[in-house]
């Protein structure tokens, strides 16, 4: 009698553990199960988008998503114009760049805005911002591997990014020579905690010493081949002649013209291939930004910026 009540006693303590255990699997597999079915249905539409709708007849995107476009859009233009006052060359990059090819302006699910200059012009931009882009005004800026220029209240953000000119010319050895240079560089520099592990003194640097190799790089009007500042490319190292971006050429972005490179579609086959082909996923490219998009009411702000510095 006494090992039945022993064993009724062990049953009653491992059977909550087990009916647990198999609950845990059920609900698992539930899970599966449903987001497997989600993604069925997604690549459903994904293909029916694809068969169906070009790319780049795709709807604008509304509601506060298309508020912050028209809000960076008006930054982008103000960023455009102040650097023709002072001087400086830019040209619209990665998504941006896309955006004004396939869309006219922004691809519907972008939030951001990118825009590339010649390392001589970017430095000069970060001693100017101070004057170009007053804190005082409500702008805000910092700098590491590139310039993040904004405005205070708001998620509006303009990357901006650094390219280098090489000491060779174009040649399918110089290129070689100088994706491995860039890929030895990028495994000690590096982003961390959203800053680059060195300070931009230190990866100019870097550069002379292990992409330059103590060359002096070449005079423009040589076409020697270009690279994007390594910490910069966080997906694909960025080499290129220099004819690709200069004599630079405009396109319109959301009725507006701005600069663009002279290659304007190798440029884009370059990075993202076939680049009038949907992508894999379509979404927020930036996670803090959609946060902001969906939990943060900024659009006064945004309206506000607007009104006060569009043309």
């Amino acid at each position: 009698m006494k090992s039945f009540s022993s064993f009724k006693f062990k049953i009653a303590c491992i059977l909550p553990f087990f009916l647990r255990d198999c609950i845990k699997k059920f609900l698992k597999k539930r899970r599966q199960k449903k987001n497997s079915s989600i993604q069925a249905q997604l690549e459903d539409i994904r293909n029916i988008l694809t068969f169906n709708m070009p790319i780049n007849q795709i709807p604008q995107a509304t509601g506060k998503l298309r508020l912050l476009q028209q809000g960076n859009t008006t930054l982008l233009d103000l960023f455009s114009r102040r650097c023709k006052e002072h001087g400086l060359n830019y040209w619209l990059d990665f998504g941006t760049l896309l955006g004004a090819v396939r869309h006219k302006g922004f691809v519907p699910w972008d939030d951001d805005l990118d825009v590339s200059m010649m390392r001589d012009d970017y430095e000069k931009l970060i001693k100017l911002l101070p004057i170009m882009f007053p804190k005082e005004e409500g702008f805000t800026w910092r700098y590491h591997a590139f310039i993040q220029l904004g405005f205070k209240d708001t998620p509006l953000n303009l990357d901006i990014t650094p390219y280098h000119t090489y000491y060779k010319q174009p040649s399918p050895e110089a290129e070689k020579e100088l994706r491995t240079s860039l890929q030895e560089l990028s495994k000690n520099v590096f982003f961390t905690q959203g800053r680059m592990n060195c300070t931009d003194e230190e990866l100019q640097g870097k550069i002379q010493k292990h992409i330059l190799k103590s060359n002096a790089p070449l005079p423009t009007s040589e076409n020697p081949l270009i690279f994007l500042s390594p910490p910069a490319a966080l997906t694909k190292h960025m080499v290129m002649p220099y004819s690709r971006i200069f004599p630079l050429r405009e396109v319109i972005f959301e009725g507006i013209p701005f600069s663009a490179p002279r290659e304007t579609r190798q440029f884009l086959s370059s990075f993202y291939g076939d680049y009038m082909s949907y992508p894999p996923k379509v979404g927020f490219w930036h996670k803090t930004v959609e946060d902001m998009v969906k939990h943060l009411p900024f659009e006064d702000a945004v309206s506000s910026f607007i009104d006060r510095f569009s043309r």
